[in-house]
């Protein structure tokens, strides 16, 4: 599947993985629609959506924004994401809740969301994908994030469960979860761990290099050794995990 000249929707893309993203692909000659809540006066080569999603119908009304500026979509690449430390054995505290419900709503709800509103579109071409970013947090959790570990589970099994049906009602669009490691952006800032952190850049070509070979499953950098680790060693892959 060749994606590189085609109409792409990214979602959290104005920083991170999804800003370098959408530059390699206009690079590539994509014409690319982005959404984030901050606008990025520097970007006048691609079409910028602002939007939050942690607002229910905010991921549908930037599907039907992007498509009808692009004239449809053949690449939805949901990528926006929080993590925020969530304590909850510590009792209440101010805002906790609501940054749970925030993390619950823009890490897997959006998802569900952009696919519902998407689908349609990405049904009408020939060759066309859903891919959602996920990470290794979503196959053995971490102490400090119970709640964006338990989305990105829940993202997992979500994209697994999408692929089944697009399999039997669609089999023209191709349905792909993407494993981050830890990549240097401002959610992992002061975090190292004993991995070296990738680049948005190096993490945004092994992306698209995995999308293009269309395996429905694409570990990038230190994930890949990860999920073999969990499989053989689960209980070693978890505690390295544990504590981040």
């Amino acid at each position: 599947m060749e994606h590189d000249a085609q109409r792409t929707l990214i979602t959290g893309g104005t920083g991170g993985v999804g800003r370098a993203l959408a530059t390699a692909l206009v690079a590539r000659g994509a014409k690319v629609a982005v959404c984030g809540r901050r606008a990025d006066p520097d970007r006048t080569d691609l079409i910028e959506i602002r939007a939050d999603l942690a607002r229910p119908g905010e991921a549908a009304r930037v599907v039907e924004q992007a498509a009808a500026r692009l004239g449809g979509l053949d690449l939805i690449i949901a990528n926006a994401g929080v993590q925020y430390p969530s304590p909850l054995t510590g009792g209440p505290q101010p805002d906790l809740l609501a940054r749970v419900r925030e993390e619950i709503e823009v890490n897997l709800a959006s998802v569900a969301e952009l696919a519902v509103a998407g689908w349609p579109h990405l049904a009408a071409g020939h060759r066309s994908a859903f891919v959602a970013i996920g990470s290794g947090l979503g196959y053995a959790p971490k102490r400090s994030a119970p709640v964006y570990c338990a989305t990105k589970a829940g993202l997992r099994i979500l994209v697994e469960a999408l692929r089944h049906q697009a399999a039997n009602a669609t089999p023209g669009v191709r349905v792909q979860e993407v494993v981050l490691p830890l990549v240097d952006t401002a959610m992992t800032a002061g975090r190292e761990g004993p991995a070296r952190k990738l680049t948005p850049e190096q993490a945004a070509e092994a992306i698209l290099a995995g999308i293009r070979r269309g395996r429905p499953v694409v570990p990038v950098g230190a994930a890949r050794p990860l999920l073999a680790l969990l499989r053989v060693a689960p209980g070693l892959g978890r505690r390295i995990l544990r504590d981040g």
